[in-house]
């Protein structure tokens, strides 16, 4: 199967073309493997009419979306030509996602996350205490936590510094209230502009993560941190986050195409 290997600042990924009959789950965990395959945080089926992007995590799990996947999956289709005006509309496990080309060299597109959601359910928390600035206690050290949902379960918490992340960041990722896990964002306000962000995904690690990134700014708006224009710094760039008067959050950057091969699996 041909593969092509993309990354969004730094966040790999593993694309190919829908075929039917394909087990994409066993196959996204043996080409995912950074040992024994290509090496990936995640593979992306690229499936047409509709045009669908279909998800999943280097365990074989299904995921309904990811901000960093979906600019790779965008940058892939528009140079198949299958833009409209510099628009492409994807079908993902979250509906439907506009993504936007805002330039091509470098490639640069803006996609559409659409509304944030501050309810447990969505996070899967199951009492009833509101989880948008919750105090939890985590190996005798109090955090304020901010949880939402968007394309998938983030937290934020806001930090001085980041010498404490390596300590708590899976403690807090597993805490007992979510269910499911969350994604932990820890976030240094620099100023009413700029945020820099560390991000701890449940499945993957530290990463640099859009949704999380998108999320962070959600909760630094809304606590009167910074404005509803926002940029999200990492290590290895940055994303530019906004936040519309609807409410809509749309996240700009880039994603980068590393090599395409053919990828053979052993029986």
């Amino acid at each position: 199967m041909v593969v092509t290997k993309m990354h969004a600042l730094g966040d790999d990924f593993c694309l190919v073309e829908y075929e039917p009959y394909v087990d994409y789950s066993n196959f996204a965990i043996k080409v995912c493997d950074r040992k024994l395959g290509v090496g990936a945080s995640g593979l992306i089926v690229v499936r047409y009419e509709p045009l669908e992007m279909i998800y999943y995590l280097n365990d074989g799990s299904r995921m309904p979306m990811s901000a960093n996947a979906i600019r790779c999956f965008s940058k892939y289709c528009f140079e198949k030509g299958l833009g409209i005006r510099n628009q492409l509309e994807i079908t993902t496990g979250d509906g439907k996602i506009i993504s936007e080309m805002i330039s091509n060299n470098p490639f640069m597109c803006k996609v559409s996350l659409g509304k944030p959601i501050f309810n447990n359910s969505m996070i899967r928390v199951d009492d009833i205490l509101d989880c948008f600035g919750r105090r939890i206690l985590v190996n005798n050290h109090y955090f304020t936590i901010y949880s939402l949902y968007l394309s998938d379960i983030e937290t934020v918490v806001f930090v001085d510094d980041f010498d404490i992340v390596d300590e708590y960041a899976k403690l807090i990722s597993k805490y007992e209230i979510f269910s499911s896990g969350t994604n932990v964002n820890f976030v240094h306000v620099v100023n009413k502009e700029v945020i820099k962000v560390m991000t701890y995904d449940r499945h993957n690690g530290f990463v640099t993560s859009g949704s999380g990134a998108a999320a962070s700014v959600i909760v630094s708006q809304k606590l009167g941190y910074t404005k509803c224009n926002c940029k999200a710094s990492f290590d290895n760039g940055f994303l530019k986050i906004e936040i519309t008067k609807k409410g809509i959050v749309n996240v700009t950057g880039m994603a980068n195409t590393v090599f395409t091969c053919k990828f053979m699996e052993e029986d």
